[in-house]
């Protein structure tokens, strides 16, 4: 198996040729329209190709009337009638040919746009199938980059150059068949720099594929390290490490300058010597073809037909040479998007077993075993523990115990290595993913709001829910003063980089999103993290209140506020170490009195 990044000659090749078979194939749904393209493209092309003949005929037969009268010592006589009849049947060759090129490129302009369209539908329906464990391994600009840039470039290609390549291949044949209709000599001539230029175009194109593939990996790199520096802004700028990330964008940068310079250099190397190529062809052509015309073997109009039909021979082979550089570009695009298309799905079973109605909420983790995909080291060993409906469940533990995997596990984020967790009897892993998560609210530690209104932020998980309901869910979880006070109310334009509302009140329109969902179970990961004192108490009373009678899992730093869980687990190194209620724990003055007692003199401190 080639490597889609190797350098060497023949890798690169292979990576074309499936690049190209990824391209054609997945235009394969539009084979008819193309084929409509192609058509018109073809009348268009084949009537402007007659019109060298029909212009060499009219010269031919003023030659003709010329000589003539230097012959016999009188005046030319033109046939008017014929020419004028010519010339009207060439502007209706032309403007045929005309209409046929711009309906070709409606069309294609038409295909382009379906496509590229179906083809960001493909790739976020994608991106909601695709398992957690891949943006471990992506970096989100990279992503971005494959839906944007990278489609962008595919549309403009087939926008822009694949009638182009359609109508010079036509052109090409179409003007080959017309040169051996006016002398075989000259056409052998025109003929033997083909090989060349043949040549020429195949070893640019294999030279700067590599450089073409490389430009667009730094774009991607480029794009990823911009929205890093963007989403990380205030940390540079709190540690000063503006230079550092300067000089990281300077080096891609660079290296993106000279993938650029150098498939640009190679690409722009083909126009030049295609036109060398050409003008040894001309001065074979105006030798020869003078010594036939003096033989007598071919017409002075024909030449002059001839040496246009040589000058469009070239002009499509020069216009091809330059499409080829940009389809080369859209070659690696479409590798890179394709690529992400066909990455593996989260795996899914043929038969699901649906959960009991309705659902109680007693869990049970048996012998759990979890370990990140690439790494040998299990984060979670041999877990146990069971967990009654209704229960109130505190995980602790000091950083990278395995408490956020433990809650990752249980929303289905990543699969098990072995092990069971069962929700009433029942093992999640023969439960569809969707039916599991919906049966739990989430709020992270991480805030996340949408680009919409507060109204739309707050009904995320319950698209119907009324006004009144958020404004019940609002005064519950201490956000109401909040809505009042904003000049729109819940109609208020909000999201993650929003002024108007600060860090801890977004943690509060989270908590209150998924209070409304109203789901069975619920999952706190440090949600009170990012707020103060009061208002975490104030949030706490209504947890307790809502809640109420659901299992919930509450991942804690601030010991004190998990003193009335009912189970508490204390976790380290992927082990639960201890477990009971707060009082139980303290009474065995272990390691979970440890962390309480050391966190206590720390507050006291």
């Amino acid at each position: 198996m080639f490597s889609r990044g190797g350098t060497n000659a023949q890798g690169e090749r292979i990576s074309l040729k499936r690049a190209f078979a990824r391209l054609v194939g997945s235009l394969r749904r539009y084979k008819w329209l193309l084929l409509v393209v192609i058509l018109l493209s073809a009348l268009s092309t084949a009537f402007a190709i007659v019109g060298p003949k029909l212009l060499g005929n009219i010269t031919t037969e003023v030659a003709n009337a010329i000589v003539k009268a230097f012959t016999t010592d009188s005046p030319p006589e033109l046939n008017w009638g014929a020419i004028g009849q010519t010339a009207i049947f060439l502007l209706l060759l032309y403007g045929i040919s005309v209409v046929a090129d711009i309906a070709s490129s409606v069309v294609m302009a038409w295909v382009s746009r379906v496509y590229t369209e179906d083809l960001r539908r493909r790739i976020s329906r994608k991106i909601n199938t695709l398992p957690i464990h891949y943006f471990d391994k992506h970096k989100f600009g990279d992503t971005l980059a494959r839906v944007t840039s990278d489609v962008d470039t595919i549309f403009n290609t087939l926008n822009q150059s694949l009638t182009q390549i359609i109508s010079n291949i036509i052109m090409i044949a179409g003007i080959l068949i017309m040169m051996f209709s006016i002398s075989w000599q000259l056409s052998l001539i025109a003929l033997a720099t083909l090989p060349v230029s043949i040549i020429f175009l195949a070893f640019v194109t294999l030279s700067s594929q590599k450089h073409f593939k490389s430009v667009q990996d730094e774009t991607a790199a480029i794009t990823a390290q911009a929205e890093e520096i963007y989403t990380g802004y205030e940390v540079v700028k709190a540690f000063h490490a503006e230079p550092l990330m300067t000089d990281k964008f300077d080096r891609t940068n660079h290296a993106l300058e000279k993938s650029s310079f150098k498939s640009q250099f190679l690409s722009g190397l083909m126009f030049p010597i295609m036109n060398l190529i050409g003008n040894f062809g001309y001065v074979l052509i105006a030798i020869v073809g003078g010594g036939l015309a003096i033989d007598g073997q071919i017409a002075l109009g024909d030449i002059q037909a001839f040496i246009q039909y040589m000058s469009q021979f070239t002009r499509p082979l020069a216009s091809i040479s330059q499409v080829v550089s940009l389809f080369q570009s859209t070659l690696a695009a479409s590798d890179r998007v394709f690529d992400f298309l066909e990455e593996k799905d989260e795996p899914t079973l043929a038969e699901y077993q649906p959960l009991p109605t309705p659902l109680r909420g007693n869990m049970e983790f048996r012998d759990v075993v979890f370990t990140y995909a690439g790494t040998t080291e299990p984060v979670i060993k041999g877990l146990s523990f069971k967990v009654s409906a209704g229960q109130k469940i505190a995980i602790v533990g000091p950083t990278g115990a395995g408490k956020t995997t433990l809650v990752n596990l249980l929303m289905r984020f990543y699969d098990l290595t072995s092990g069971q967790i069962l929700l009433d009897g029942v093992d999640i892993a023969n439960v569809k993913r969707s039916e599991v998560r919906r049966n739990f609210g989430m709020v992270l530690q991480n805030t996340w709001l949408m680009d919409d209104t507060l109204r739309s932020n707050l009904r995320y998980g319950k698209p119907n829910a009324t006004d009144a309901e958020i404004m019940a869910v609002a005064k519950a979880t201490g956000i109401e003063h909040l809505i009042e006070s904003l000049p729109k109310g819940l109609n208020t334009m909000v999201d993650e980089d929003s002024e108007i509302v600060s860090v801890g009140e977004k943690q509060l329109l989270t908590i209150a999103r998924a209070t409304l969902a109203n789901s069975p179970m619920m999952i706190l990961d440090e949600a009170t993290s990012n707020v103060d004192t009061r208002t975490e108490i104030a949030i706490q009373h209504a947890m307790e209140k809502l809640t109420k009678g659901r299992t919930s899992f509450v991942i804690a730093h601030r010991l004190s506020t998990i003193r009335d869980a009912d189970l508490i687990l204390v976790m380290n190194l992927g082990n639960v170490v201890e477990q009971g209620t707060h009082k139980e724990l303290l009474a065995k003055n272990g390691f979970y009195a440890d962390l309480y007692n050391s966190q206590f003199i720390e507050e006291a401190e």
